[in-house]
């Protein structure tokens, strides 16, 4: 019985032995590759669409005028929201302002209403103004995984009584303003 075990183990490691001794003849690798594409989206809705009227009611008030939806799934790239003038007036190009206009959308040079943007996430746990009613840069996107997103409300606000505000300063008729909105990937 022990001479059967003995030759047993002899012929499996004879096996073995050979298998190993075996040659590769062909040797290759498959590459096999994927990708994620960028996906980026920023959607800006306007909200505030009929005429507002300016009245010494507006002072110090704040009107929201648009929101935004932000996604990405690039975790990544920085994004920013950069809101400038569109228009510059007599307080200058970098001065967020109604102008006074014509009839036909012509600045008529008379003096023109000063307002600043507030820019805040939905949650309300995040926002950005500038005091000196310039331009307004804001980081956006919360990180979610591997992925960025962000809503947000936009909105102006005009200076307060105790800054001065008196509508009776600015001569009456039409009024316009353009909001430049940009988002930059770093």
């Amino acid at each position: 019985m022990k001479k059967r075990l003995s030759l047993f183990i002899l012929i499996l490691v004879s096996a073995i032995s050979s298998l190993s001794a075996l040659e590769p003849l062909f040797v290759e690798t498959l590459p096999f590759n994927g990708r994620i594409p960028l996906q980026e989206s920023f959607i800006l809705e306007v909200t505030f669409q009929i005429p507002l009227v300016l009245s010494q009611d507006i002072a110090g008030r704040e009107v929201q005028i648009a929101s935004y939806d932000f996604f990405s799934n690039s975790p990544q790239i920085a994004y920013n929201m950069r809101l400038s003038p569109g228009v510059s007036t007599q307080l200058g190009s970098d001065v967020f302002a109604f102008r006074s206009i014509t009839a036909g959308g012509l600045d008529t040079g008379n003096d023109p209403i000063p307002f600043r943007l507030i820019v805040r996430n939905e949650q309300n746990s995040q926002e950005v103004t500038n005091e000196d009613y310039r331009s307004v840069r804001k980081e956006i996107g919360v990180l979610v995984g591997s992925r960025y997103e962000e809503k947000g409300l936009i909105y102006v606000q005009f200076p307060s009584l105790n800054e001065g505000f008196d509508i009776n300063d600015f001569s009456t008729g039409l009024y316009d303003a353009i909001i430049l909105v940009e988002v930059l990937a770093d």
